[in-house]
């Protein structure tokens, strides 16, 4: 049976790159975010750095343009020709470079970076035993003094604000989200329906569908420890603010 990732980042990769579009301003100020704790908090500023699993490049640009030599991996090949292109678009193709690279793939790659991230919850696709291979992997690619940079959701912000069913609008395009969480295996199911509005109504575009789990901080740091690493902090943000049950998302710097 197919993997769920190869319809949604290969089938369907333009539709879902077209209704996250809108998060691309975002990654600016997440990386400025970022490389501010970096500095200030581990005294790392980053020349070199490799984004796992890139998608269409936005924290990748984002790094670029603030004058690291940024890469980034993906396996969808629109995902890396939109991330190719936006590059050219915005005169940073010298400063970036993407490959088309499945992250389970890791150790058959060579390279030293500063800076490795994981950005967006791209690890929980396929068991814990395959994210710790690919944070180890990661590991081996950093230089002596590089840094690992994981960000997921908060497990336990969105199980505590759990919301089954939401609708949003954007741009003449409603979409119809629907989740359930499954306590024992903590695997989030999302499925989200697609409309175009018209004059008359609603045409029905398509359906993305994707299972993944998302993990408790604190297993989160014990991935990365999995992994090799043996300094882990964990934040509420880029920003670095004290991770709480209210922080959406948890950032996991690991050296």
């Amino acid at each position: 049976m197919t993997h769920w990732a190869e319809r949604l980042f290969r089938e369907q990769a333009d539709l879902f790159a077209e209704s996250f579009e809108d998060m691309f301003e975002a990654a600016d100020e997440e990386v400025a975010d970022l490389l501010d704790l970096l500095s200030e908090a581990y005294d790392h500023d980053p020349d070199a750095s490799l984004d796992v699993a890139c998608g269409v490049g936005r924290h990748v640009l984002a790094l670029a343009e603030r004058g690291i030599q940024a890469e980034g991996l993906d396996f969808s090949p629109a995902f890396v020709e939109r991330a190719r292109d936006r590059a050219s678009d915005r005169g940073l193709a010298d400063r970036t470079e993407f490959r088309e690279t499945d992250m389970r793939d890791l150790d058959e790659r060579s390279g030293s970076y500063d800076l490795i991230t994981v950005f967006w919850n791209s690890l929980g696709y396929y068991g814990r035993e395959t994210d710790v291979a690919i944070l180890a992997d990661a590991r081996e690619l950093l230089t002596d003094d590089g840094v690992l940079v994981v960000e997921l959701s908060n497990r336990d912000f969105y199980v505590r604000n759990f919301d089954e069913a939401t609708v949003s609008e954007d741009d003449d395009r409603l979409s119809v989200y629907r989740q359930e969480f499954d306590v024992e295996t903590g695997r989030f199911s999302t499925r989200i329906d697609i409309f175009d509005a018209t004059g008359e109504g609603y045409d029905y575009v398509d359906r993305m569908e994707w299972e993944n789990r998302l993990y408790a901080p604190p297993v989160l740091r014990e991935l990365c420890e999995d992994a090799g690493f043996e300094d882990v902090s964990l934040f509420g943000g880029f920003d670095g603010s004290e991770l709480t049950l209210e922080s959406e998302t948890v950032v996991a710097v690991a050296r």
